[in-house]
């Protein structure tokens, strides 16, 4: 063992579960980025730890070759947080590193990125007289345009003062009397328009969450749609921009980005910055540095953004906490929301949870005491909530996936001059392309999915591997040509609604018409100004939108979630259906809601009726408690999958017999190991899959597990290209 103070441990991008110890003088930074020799190469690095000795003889210690910055790219509380994130959600520290810096960061570039630049005058251009530059006329029409103003200035504020206004710029630089300034962000755009005629219930909440301001404390607004929770998330922002601090905000999708960016610049009066993955390599490192430079007051971003290096967090506000998009499906499997919780309490500031139905781990959470509740039952508008109907497809005729009597209401709306949203959430025509002779149906070959016609290109779509092909009119097994267009999706319904209500103008939201973010801004923007009289769409139009002039909202294919094998089914299906009708009846004029199902006996549909989301939390638990199921327990999902089929099936097996030896040898009984299953959806792009479930009532004796488990499975000898991974708290089993 080799001992030494200058002793430095990097997280290097490679998919290893060990930190690599190098000798450094003098020893540099927790955070801070290094160049190292690994192997016959270089690679760029994260320091994470300093330490006094190694495992290494120091001979066979190496040096780091140079700090590329002078600051660090992470702090040290948030580096602990990624080393949580390691540990909770058993990821190689490179992977979790990797994940939490831009491209560019990782690949050695400057940490600042090049950005437009601002002019302003230094002290002795301030005390320089106009008159000394009286023979250069261009150098003094710039000069005055910057003596005018206290703001620095973009190149566009000199372009009317000559063709030669560069030249004179660089002129007054060198006699001293400007320069220049990367601009980093626009300047406040106007005063503060905070609303101050809060409900009491919005007052009460932003005065409890003000009094957490300078410690750790998780706070659940739970409002129903329309209350007014960003109003409150705004105040407290407000107050923590006062005292220097920057706020962050996260949600689900990108398309909750562009109203509520406009919302807060309004409210607060400064520029926010956004971080998604709609945004470019090069954007995206614009805002990291913005955030780690604090020149970003307010970032809004999606899951990514939760590993922003700010200089001075304050406040994260996580909106629709409930929304399963929170939740990283590949590479690192991380929960935003978990890390978000985390790194507030590692950094010791308040975190706001806010929607009007939340997660039932969260529920459960508060209801323990880890978060407190601040209820806002009404909506900010006074506006009354929409009165639910259930259509009964048992007895009403639906053609086409609409029934009459909602046919008949959409017409109504459109007569008095109110928008309608149908929402149904399946892209296409039709899901099923089915031969009515012999049942043959159209599968991927690559996938274990079926086919859907899209109308639009009149071709027959996967949606998991996007292969496309010709639409078939002669069954291949058969040769009938009975092969008929079965089931409903969004291309369907916008053409019955075109074809029922002759002139309506109808808009479809979907992946397919609206694959761009400006173009979603575009399609929001004529929703506002009326252009649309019927709404079709996804899970895109479910959450986060305010349509004053919606009045009515259809929804389709509501019983899926009756009969799925996933436990959370029952959960979304509400979850969806309450932040969808919450569209409705949002201004002065009242809102209904019309539900296509068949089961309006249902227990589920009382407690939607009743915009009672707790009822329905009180009924879900009851039953996860009886089933020991989450967030009752903790699942931990082994999954692997291979180009052959069987040698999945084989991998798990291995892993399945090591993990009930090693819970044998710990005497571990709170672990438990299930049986091996085909997962739901057994092919995706030729690649054959299966899971392995395990569950504990407890964290730490699957932690223990875990630590024995994992360097065991990847010990396994992998036959052909199998992959594995795994998933602690998973959300999809699919």
């Amino acid at each position: 063992m080799g001992q030494l103070s200058s002793i430095v441990r990097v997280a290097l991008p490679i998919r290893h579960w060990s930190l690599f110890d190098y000798r450094c003088e003098p020893v540099i930074e927790i955070g801070t980025r290094v160049l190292v020799p690994f192997g016959r190469r270089k690679m760029v690095g994260i320091v994470i730890e300093h330490a006094e000795y190694s495992d290494l003889p120091l001979d066979r210690l190496r040096y780091i070759d140079t700090a590329l910055d002078s600051i660090p790219a992470l702090s040290a509380s948030l580096v602990e947080t990624l080393k949580w994130i390691a540990r909770y959600y058993q990821q190689p520290i490179g992977d979790v590193i990797s994940t939490a810096l831009p491209k560019a960061v990782r690949r050695g570039r400057p940490l600042q990125p090049k950005f437009g630049v601002v002019y302003r005058l230094t002290e002795a251009g301030l005390e320089a007289d106009t008159e000394s530059l009286s023979r250069a006329p261009v150098q003094k029409a710039v000069f005055e345009v910057l003596k005018n103003v206290s703001e620095p200035l973009g190149p566009q504020a000199f372009e009317h003062a000559g063709r030669s206004w560069k030249g004179a710029l660089k002129a007054l630089e060198t006699r001293g009397y400007v320069k220049t300034e990367p601009r980093f962000i626009e300047p406040e755009l106007h005063e503060q328009q905070l609303i101050d005629d809060l409900m009491p219930q919005q007052a009460q909440a932003r005065a409890t969450i003000l009094q957490s301001l300078d410690k750790h404390q998780c706070f659940l607004i739970q409002g129903v749609t329309g209350s007014g929770k960003t109003e409150v998330y705004l105040h407290v922002i407000s107050k923590v921009l006062e005292a220097g601090g920057q706020a962050l905000m996260l949600v689900p999708e990108i398309g909750l980005s562009p109203q509520l960016e406009q919302r807060v610049q309004h409210a607060l009066g400064v520029a926010v910055t956004s971080y998604h993955s709609g945004l470019t390599d090069k954007q995206r490192h614009k805002s990291w540095w913005l955030a780690l430079s604090g020149a970003a007051k307010v970032v809004i971003g999606t899951r990514s953004a939760v590993f922003l290096p700010f200089r001075n967090l304050k406040v994260i506000v996580l909106d629709e906490e409930h929304d399963t998009s929170f939740k990283q499906q590949e590479r690192v499997r991380y929960h935003a929301r978990s890390v978000a919780l985390h790194r507030a309490a590692q950094e010791k500031f308040p975190i706001i949870f806010g929607t009007a139905t939340p997660s039932l781990e969260t529920v459960h959470a508060a209801r323990a005491g880890r978060a407190q509740t601040l209820l806002l039952p009404e909506r900010a508008t006074r506006a009354p909530m929409p009165t639910v109907n259930l259509i009964d497809l048992g007895r009403d005729y639906s053609r086409d996936g609409l029934t009459v009597r909602l046919l008949d209401e959409i017409r109504n709306r459109i007569m008095a001059g109110e928008q309608s949203l149908i929402f149904i959430n399946r892209r296409g025509f039709a899901p099923v392309v089915v031969c009515l002779t012999c049942q043959w149906t159209a599968i991927c070959p690559n996938c274990d999915s079926r086919l859907i016609y899209h109308h639009s290109d009149n071709r027959l779509h996967c949606h998991l591997c996007m292969q496309r092909s010709a639409l078939i009119s002669q069954c291949p097994q058969c040769l009938s040509d009975q092969v008929q267009l079965l089931g409903v999706g969004t291309q369907r319904v916008e053409e019955v609604l075109q074809r029922a209500i002759p002139g309506a103008r109808v808009m479809r939201i979907d992946r397919d018409t609206t694959q761009s973010y400006s173009e979603f801004e575009r399609k929001l923007k004529r929703i506002q100004d009326g252009d649309v009289d019927i709404l079709v769409g996804t899970q895109m139009l479910s959450k986060g939108h305010h349509f004053p002039n919606v009045t009515l909202v259809g929804i389709l294919n509501v019983d899926q979630g009756f009969y799925s094998m996933d436990f959370r089914a029952m959960e979304h299906l509400v979850q969806q259906v309450l932040q969808v009708a919450g569209r409705a009846g949002r201004a002065e004029k009242p809102g209904e809601v019309y539900i296509q199902t068949m089961h309006p006996d249902s227990a589920y549909f009382d407690c939607i009726r009743q915009h009672d989301y707790l009822s329905f939390a009180d009924l879900e638990l009851m039953q996860r408690r009886k089933a020991v199921q989450p967030p009752f327990s903790r699942y931990v999902l082994l999954r692997s999958n291979s180009l052959k089929p069987g040698q999945e099936i084989e991998y798990l097996r291995q892993a399945r017999s090591i993990a009930r030896s090693i819970v044998q040898k710990q005497g571990n009984s709170q672990v438990r190991v299930f049986d091996i299953v085909q997962s739901p959806i057994q092919k995706i792009s030729n690649r054959f899959r299966a899971q392995l479930l395990l569950g504990s009532v407890a964290y730490t004796p699957l932690k223990q597990f875990l630590d024995a488990w994992i360097p065991q499975l990847e010990k396994i000898p992998k036959k052909g290209k199998l992959r594995w991974n795994l998933d602690v708290d998973p959300v999809d089993f699919s």
